[in-house]
């Protein structure tokens, strides 16, 4: 597969995603985008708002794929997430019942409504891409992506995600209420049961085509040495600790020379994951290398949940202020 042909197949599952998901340009893109890079993505919003919609469409424009569903609630437990081992009719062996993160793409409504314990049962999975049941590790399907919701933490019933979860999405993204003349569009042409809003819904794409494209992203977009080291001067900006760090700035901006808390900036990590988010959103947008541009609009969704703060902020804000440090004024637009 040439990078044209990788390009057209993207195409047409944006386009497929556009036929049933009204508006919200900029969240699918990225949701794509994230995909490209086989990351994981955290949707926040309140409940409503399309995003399930979302995850489900992209599911069902991908041929060969399997998707299995959660629904975060407090009384959710690890093994209702993995599965369990039971014992088989002879009393001597045991038989593996697969719960639903045995499938390639996973949707996990309102994650933050379940208790730490159970978001733990995630992280093996998202970064290992295997499961351990009992004293037996077991592989995940290729390719394997976690979708998951969350809703706002003033809403009742919600948990703060534990950082180690939160880390694990390569992406965060903020799904925003639609503007009026989308609301017009969707009282006009949506449907009110998610089964009939997928009715317009095919396969643009199979299994195979998006695992080539995975790896044709992965192994020809460039990232040179001077974009690393752009990217790398953002992360460590991030880090009380850091001499770049810029607490003068912050407090100009009336965010306060100590927002970040003392451990709370951007971790390691984030050089891992950063790369093939890069090399994905240059592809999306046509290029065969990664130049400031793709870096400064994936720094708000790639570095929002692994900055802690020590107070409540606007996080857009925080990052635009590093990004401006570093030399490059960006405007971050949703």
């Amino acid at each position: 597969m040439e990078l044209k042909d990788a390009g057209e197949a993207i195409n047409r599952l944006r386009a497929n995603l556009h036929r049933v998901i009204k508006g919200h340009e900029f969240s699918i893109d990225l949701l794509v985008i994230a995909i490209l890079a086989r990351g994981h993505v955290l949707l926040e919003s309140v409940p409503g708002e399309g995003k399930t919609l979302l995850a489900s469409a992209l599911t069902a424009s991908i041929d060969g794929i399997t998707a299995g569903r959660i629904s975060g609630q407090p009384t959710l437990k690890p093994s209702d997430l993995l599965g369990a081992e039971i014992a088989a009719g002879d009393g001597r062996t045991f038989e593996l019942i697969k719960g639903p993160i045995f499938n390639n793409i996973v949707l996990f409504d309102e994650l933050n409504r379940t208790d730490p314990r159970t978001q733990s049962a995630l992280l093996e999975a998202m970064q290992e891409y295997q499961v351990t049941i009992g004293d037996t590790t077991h592989s995940l399907p290729e390719p394997f992506h976690v979708i998951a919701t969350q809703n706002p933490l003033s809403h009742e019933g919600t948990w703060e995600l534990d950082a180690a979860a939160k880390q694990r999405f390569l992406v965060k993204i903020k799904w925003s209420f639609s503007p009026r003349q989308i609301e017009f569009q969707i009282a006009r042409e949506s449907k009110s049961f998610l089964r009939e809003n997928l009715e317009h819904i095919q396969a643009v794409i199979t299994r195979d085509e998006l695992l080539a494209v995975q790896n044709l992203i992965q192994d020809r977009i460039e990232l040179s040495d001077a974009m690393v080291h752009l990217m790398n001067a953002i992360t460590v900006a991030t880090r009380r600790t850091d001499p770049s760090y810029p607490d003068r700035a912050f407090e100009v901006a009336g965010l306060g020379p100590d927002v970040v808390s003392v451990a709370g900036g951007a971790s390691s990590r984030t050089t891992t994951f950063w790369p093939p988010l890069l090399r994905a959103h240059a592809f999306y947008h046509g290029r065969s290398e990664v130049v400031p541009y793709d870096i400064f609009a994936t720094a708000s969704v790639m570095l929002s949940h692994r900055i802690e703060t020590s107070y409540p902020v606007d996080m857009e804000q925080l990052v635009n202020v590093v990004l401006a440090e570093r030399g490059y004024a960006y405007e971050f637009r949703t």
